[in-house]
This record gives C-alpha cells, structure tokens and sequence, in this order.
C-alpha cells in the first residue's frame, strides 16, 4: 500500500515524539499498532470473503452449464429412444400383418 524509506519513518517518529511527547509516545505506538493489525486482519478476511464468492459463483456457472448439458443429453436420449421405438413397431408390424 504505502511504501516510506527509513528516513521517512525516523521524520515521523521524530515529529511525533516532538508533538506527543516522550510518556505518551510508546503507548500510542502500541495503540497504532494494533489498529494496523486489526486493519491488515480485516482487509485479509475480507480478501478471503470475496475470493471465496468469487469461487462460489464459478462453481455455481460451472453447475448450471452442467445441468443444461444433462438436460441436452436427456433430450437427445429421449428423441432416440422414441426413434427406436418407432423402428421396433415399424419392423414388427409387417411381420404381424402376415400371420
């Protein structure tokens, strides 16, 4: 996010040790720190939230071209199906016509 050289980083401490104060400075960096982690927690369960919806809803594209494959398959199961049955009586039915 941020990227600050060591320079940068010795400046603001000075500045804050400066402004605060020398007693109140350490506990002010610790508050500081623990909202840092508290903020990288967040950011890194909300980063694990979205990529795992993320993974939801190519499962869930990936099962509905599934189901429509299925259902095309069915379909076309069916139509033969109904074409060999079709075959079947046409065959059978000379053959009956003759006894």
């Amino acid at each position: 996010m941020f990227e600050t050289s060591f320079f940068e980083m010795l400046l603001i401490g000075v500045v804050a040790l400066l402004v605060i104060g020398p007693e109140r400075l350490p506990g002010l960096a610790r508050k500081a720190g623990r909202l840092l982690g508290k903020a990288k927690a967040f950011i890194a369960t909300t980063r694990t939230d979205l990529e795992r919806e993320l993974r939801t809803e190519e499962m869930r594209s990936m099962l509905n071209k599934q189901e429509d494959e299925i259902r095309a398959l069915r379909d076309l199961m069916q139509q033969n199906t109904t074409d060999v049955r079709h075959s079947i009586e046409d065959a059978t039915k000379p053959h009956d016509e003759k006894h």
